[in-house]
């Protein structure tokens, strides 16, 4: 009774804590909720409008609304982790998870972006390819300044060529041709598609964990589903994260019953959203080298590969690809640096020492620290991924094995935001539950805090 009472509070205080956010996201400042027409109609509504006011969120100071924000973030992160200790030691089933589920993806859903722009971007980048017929590989927002989307994109963004996958940007594409170019619903669009990749991740989660490790399947599947910096940076904030991982998974799930050649070819549908999925794709090539018989049918092996990877690059690049000045934008956005985790506050730290010692200008010495953190970094990375990728020897180590080197890699970039965990998280899900998971997975949530910190630095 008393475990029942628990589960139950926990529930009832985690739907506040999200109705709170979603109320405080309509603050007209656009700390929470970045501005959007949602702002706009909220204000015109007297209900809403004198709900802000009686809350307080109306007149809210920036910083006021920061520090609230942080302290419903932080209650988010303790009520999920008193979900998990439930589910540790008495699991629910499939509709008890999904209807927790539902329930908290209604509520963001119908509030503006959380805590990034970037789905403005998004918007913008598919609007320039619909509504104005030009390549958004080349051109940037800033051409078309006049526009309504205009202010509301990311300061980086505006001068930025697109940098995700062909495929994400047809997808983008075509959601502004169903919204009409219309910023709310295509907000909405954004923001349901996002929602739904989520929801296939929780199902390809619950089903390969009922696969090959039946026990873990509930207590894996909650690990994912009510996490909360997934669900805010999927619907709350509507990144492409959340669809470049749900096809990763899908792929897994092929992978691992041994359908080479599909389960491939959705790695390849990933790597066509957002690039990370390249790591994948190398570590499945290396477990195939040592899984060989005789040399011969592995190259045969992988040249079949090869060609798949080369159609699908081929088939969506067609309607952008104008040379290698195509990828330029991909390699430019190498360089952005951030200082969110050990990587970037080695560079700091290094480039201050050259700064400081030879008495180099620091533009300078955080140049050189740049390229010298780099070697370093990539050889860490190289080093680590070859070990993990020699520990797979079936197909059964494909989940540990990817949650290594993505995490190998997170931990060696310079650059990381806080929605990089769905490079990670949906792998941890499958992988045993030990010192390493717990570390990763409270160490990861709690990145929640960096979304608004530094989010785009040269």
């Amino acid at each position: 009774m008393r475990s029942e009472l628990a589960y139950l509070g926990m529930l009832c205080l985690t739907l506040f804590l999200y109705m709170t956010l979603a109320l405080s996201s309509l603050a007209p400042n656009g700390v929470i909720g970045k501005m959007s027409t949602t702002h706009m109609a909220a204000q015109r509504n007297v209900f809403l409008r004198q709900l802000l006011e009686i809350c307080g969120f109306q007149n809210a100071s920036p910083l006021g609304l920061r520090i609230f924000l942080y302290v419903v973030l932080l209650l988010l992160v303790i009520c999920y982790f008193w979900a998990v200790h439930i589910f540790l030691r008495r699991p629910r089933g499939l509709p008890s998870i999904l209807s927790v589920w539902f329930v908290l993806n209604i509520i963001l859903l119908i509030v503006p972006p959380l805590l990034s722009r970037d789905v403005f971007s998004y918007m913008f980048y598919g609007k320039i390819a619909t509504a104005y017929g030009r390549n958004p590989y080349l051109v940037t927002p800033q051409r078309f300044s006049a526009d309504p989307l205009f202010p509301l994109t990311s300061l980086y963004w505006k001068n930025t060529p697109v940098v995700y996958g062909p495929l994400f940007t047809l997808l983008s594409m075509l959601l502004m041709r169903l919204s009409g170019n219309q910023i709310t619903l295509g907000v909405y669009l954004f923001k349901s598609t996002a929602a739904l990749f989520n929801l296939a991740c929780v199902l390809l989660i619950w089903y390969i964990l009922g696969k090959y490790s039946p026990r873990r399947r509930a207590f894996g599947t909650m690990l994912y589903a009510w996490n909360p910096l997934l669900l805010i940076h999927s619907t709350g904030g509507a990144h492409n994260d959340v669809i470049m991982a749900a096809l990763a998974l899908a792929a897994l799930a092929l992978l691992m019953q041994g359908r080479r050649r599909f389960g491939f070819f959705l790695l390849c549908l990933s790597f066509m959203i957002k690039y990370i999925t390249l790591i994948l794709m190398a570590a499945y090539l290396v477990y195939l080298f040592r899984k060989r018989e005789n040399i011969r049918g592995w190259l045969r092996d992988v040249c079949v590969l090869a060609l798949i990877f080369l159609a699908v690059f081929a088939a969506f690049y067609a309607p952008f690809w104008q040379g290698l000045r195509t990828l330029s934008p991909i390699l430019e956005n190498l360089k952005l640096r951030n200082y969110n985790l050990p990587a970037g506050w080695l560079l700091a730290a290094t480039g201050g020492l050259l700064g400081l010692v030879l008495r180099l200008n620091m533009r300078v010495a955080f140049s050189v620290a740049s390229v010298l953190c780099s070697l370093f970094l990539n050889a860490v990375f190289l080093v680590a991924f070859a070990h993990f990728s020699r520990r797979c020897r079936s197909e059964r180590d494909f989940p540990e094995c990817w949650f290594l080197v993505t995490l190998a890699f997170i931990l060696t970039r310079t650059y990381f935001l806080s929605w990089y965990l769905f490079w990670v998280f949906p792998f941890l899900c499958l992988r045993r539950w030990d010192g390493l998971s717990r570390f990763t997975l409270t160490a990861g949530t709690l990145t929640l805090y960096f979304a608004d910190l530094m989010p785009y630095s040269a």
